[in-house]
């Protein structure tokens, strides 16, 4: 029962509070009155507190408030939405998770774009001028600076405009593992005549990573 059925209650209880058979019929007329009015400021505040809870949203008894939709119904867990001078993040019906990179921006907010990806639920750590591998990883990377599975989880087309758009697919992640990319930096770009422009590897999670500044080798096919 809530406070407001409590003191409604409680009100109502007074109303007959003192009235019994040997009370004169006077009295009896006079408590009657008396509860009408009170009746009357009751019905009043009801009147009030309803009017006043559908004017703020708020619950009324018998009137619940119709909740939001939640992640998991049917506009889909994790769905996320968002654009940036720099990139876009986009969460699809199939599951994957679209993102285009502008290639003159995608590394100035390379936090805000790891962010972005995680949220819709795709495992990955990204950084700026720094390239790193798991325990195990010998290294190995094909010329444009992909590393083995990565192909997998990461397809990217880049389009006339110079934006390229990346699929990626958490469900085809292997369990304990995230996505690493690792963006060159200026400095890094011109002594690789700017291909590649990054590295990507697939690092295990929870154990530390070996990390180093020395940028990949340039791509003989540029």
């Amino acid at each position: 029962m809530s406070d407001y059925d409590m003191d409604v209650l409680d009100a109502l209880k007074d109303s007959l509070g003192g009235i019994t058979m040997d009370t004169p019929v006077e009295q009896i007329e006079a408590a009657g009155r008396a509860r009408r009015r009170r009746r009357r400021i009751v019905g009043m505040t009801a009147g009030v507190a309803a009017a006043a809870g559908l004017a703020l949203g708020v619950p009324t008894h018998g009137n619940p408030s119709t909740a939001p939709p939640t992640a998991g119904d049917s506009t889909g867990a994790g769905a996320v939405h968002i654009r940036t001078a720099a990139y876009t993040v986009d969460t699809k019906n199939d599951g994957t998770v679209h993102a285009t990179f502008d290639k003159q921006r995608y590394f100035k907010d390379h936090a805000g774009l790891q962010a972005a990806l995680r949220k819709a639920g795709f495992p990955v750590l990204i950084k700026e001028g720094e390239f790193c591998k798991g325990p195990q990883d010998n290294g190995t990377l094909d010329p444009s600076g992909v590393g083995p599975g990565v192909r997998n989880v990461m397809k990217g087309v880049r389009g006339d405009d110079g934006r390229v758009t990346f699929v990626f697919t958490p469900s085809a992640m292997p369990a304990g593992t995230q996505l690493f990319i690792g963006f060159l930096n200026e400095a890094q770009l011109a002594s690789v005549n700017g291909n590649p422009g990054s590295v990507e590897r697939l690092v295990p999670t929870g154990v530390p990573l070996t990390c180093t500044t020395e940028a990949p080798p340039a791509d003989p096919r540029s």
